[in-house]
């Protein structure tokens, strides 16, 4: 499956030239959980391409996606309109889109717990993280929210149970990075 890498947007890019790229030895399934501005999408990215870093020079192909879960949400409500003649044929179905985010090899969901939950949205993320969790996919999460948090907020213990089998769970703390620069 060839794989576009990520899109950053050009806050994010600007933040990666302007942020001191932090020492990440491993890259692994992560939950990072903090207050707003405190580091976790960029701390992510950077994960992001250590890992891609890693990969190109062990001559190892890794596909990666970075994007945040209300714009997935978005992408897969607007797969639907495909089904019945939407204007640009080449977006991908509901189906297509659910396979592309289980099976990329390392995926980050940025903003995970902003969303609005419904059974729908709830459904899309159970299948698409229980994909990742039982094939062993690496996953980088950023919320706002603890797990315990995100479990009453979605209303079920389903994906933060998967959630806290799969990843490291840390907290960032600190100022808000965004006062900062």
């Amino acid at each position: 499956m060839k794989t576009k890498l990520y899109q950053l947007s050009p806050r994010i890019q600007q933040d990666i030239r302007t942020i001191p790229f932090p020492q990440i030895d491993t890259v692994s399934s992560t939950y990072l959980w903090g207050e707003i501005g405190s580091g976790k999408t960029i701390r992510a990215v950077f994960m992001m391409l250590t890992a891609l870093r890693d990969s190109y020079l062990q001559r190892i192909h890794l596909s990666a996606l970075y994007i945040t879960v209300p714009e997935l949400l978005l992408k897969l409500k607007n797969s639907y309109s495909q089904s019945y003649g939407g204007d640009d044929p080449s977006e991908l179905s509901e189906m297509q889109l659910v396979e592309r985010y289980s099976e990329v090899d390392l995926l980050v969901l940025d903003d995970f717990g902003v969303e609005r939950t419904t059974e729908w949205s709830f459904q899309l993320l159970y299948i698409i993280i229980n994909r990742r969790y039982e094939n062993m996919k690496k996953t980088i999460f950023t919320s706002n929210l603890d797990l315990k948090q995100l479990a009453e907020k979605l209303g079920d213990d389903r994906i933060p149970s998967r959630i806290q089998q799969m990843c490291q769970v840390v907290q960032l703390t600190g100022k808000n990075y965004r006062e900062r620069l």
